[in-house]
């Protein structure tokens, strides 16, 4: 009963959290019309992600992407038409899932400016083919139907704390605690159990030893999304917390360390920091399940 109480508690404060800017999504459209996934943005201090992302049976295939500070550096014909096979980014891929990381240093961009952005991609659902676009404004006025948008650039750094008057531990909320999955465990902490197709959060408790949130602090929540053995995971500190170390466990094998060094991904600051990013490649990329673990030292801030 104290498990499925723990269950119900996570979900209640998942409602009742804060919750952090999102990052910015458009329709990824196939043909015009049929909504077959989508295409988002986010940043952190130093580069851009941009996630291709598509739902279904339809897969990507070929992709074209333009990322630029001004609109008219976009490559397009006489007639304002696209030039996709001139556009700066490109990759030809398979699966449901491509992300590009682009420096902000290679855009000229700062944490100020705007950026206008053209996504196109060729998808099929295994029986036909069709070009793809994310939803926007059209970019020419007669013609091609390719649109694109904009996205404007925040950064968290600028206000991210230099000190910590405390420093404590803190453990993503999971189906299964370290003591259960590792065996002879000590250590308060939990595993996520995570599937194909998830796209998610938790809280993220500082401070709840044995397990009890009750005790703890709420101080963020890990943000994932897992497909065709790709996970990305963000740490997003609520206000007043922020992270002075993150290190996260993702394999198709259960844990078996409760050691954060040993986890496998590590990020450390010296200024601590508000948002954190992983993309982390899991082998077998056809691993249907994987788990999750997420620690992080907390930083109390001032």
């Amino acid at each position: 009963m104290k498990y499925f109480s723990l269950i119900f508690i996570a979900l209640l404060t998942l409602t009742l959290a804060p919750v952090a800017q999102a990052e910015e999504c458009q329709t990824l459209y196939a043909g015009q019309t049929i909504d077959v996934g989508s295409v988002c943005v986010d940043n952190d201090d130093d580069n851009l992600t941009v996630s291709y992302t598509t739902t279904g049976d339809w897969t990507l295939s070929d992709l074209h992407l333009f990322v630029g500070t001004s609109y008219d550096d976009m490559p397009v014909t006489k007639k304002g038409n696209p030039k996709i096979g001139q556009f700066p980014y490109t990759a030809s891929t398979s699966g449901q899932f491509y992300s590009f990381v682009i420096p902000l240093a290679d855009l000229g961009a700062d944490c100020d400016s705007s950026l206008f952005i053209a996504a196109h991609a060729v998808v099929s659902d295994g029986i036909t083919s069709e070009t793809a676009w994310a939803d926007g404004e059209p970019i020419a006025a007669r013609g091609s139907w390719a649109t694109w948008f904009s996205y404007d650039i925040t950064c968290g750094n600028e206000e991210d704390p230099e000190n910590c008057v405390n420093v404590e531990t803190g453990f993503a909320f999971g189906q299964m605690t370290l003591i259960d999955v590792v065996g002879g465990a000590k250590r308060w902490g939990w595993q996520l159990t995570v599937n194909d197709g998830d796209d998610s959060s938790t809280p993220i408790y500082a401070a709840a030893g044995n397990n009890v949130i009750a005790n703890g602090d709420l101080v963020g929540e890990l943000q994932y999304f897992y497909s065709n053995g790709t996970l990305l995971a963000d740490y997003v500190a609520y206000p007043g917390y922020a992270w002075k170390a993150t290190h996260l466990y993702a394999d198709d094998v259960m844990i078996a360390t409760t050691a954060p060094g040993l986890f496998g991904n590590t990020q450390e600051f010296v200024t601590p920091q508000t948002l954190v990013n992983y993309v982390i490649a899991i082998d077998p990329a056809d691993a249907a399940t994987i788990y999750v673990v997420a620690h992080a030292e907390v930083c109390y801030v001032e």
